[in-house]
């Protein structure tokens, strides 16, 4: 079974435009999207990491 990185890649994306936003002269503000997010990507992450050391038992 591979593992979803949907959430880890959409949060990747909401933090590259929080890091452009600061590039261009602006203070980052992550909004409640953002941290919805990146702790469904952590999940993802966990679930993952899960999975493999399933697999190298």
């Amino acid at each position: 079974m591979k593992p979803q990185t949907d959430y880890i890649r959409h949060a990747a994306r909401l933090a590259r435009k929080l890091q452009m936003d600061a590039a261009m002269g602006g203070a980052p503000q992550p909004d409640a999207e953002f941290y919805k997010t990146l702790s469904k990507a952590l999940d993802e992450i966990a679930a993952g990491l899960e999975l493999v050391a399933k697999a190298e038992r």
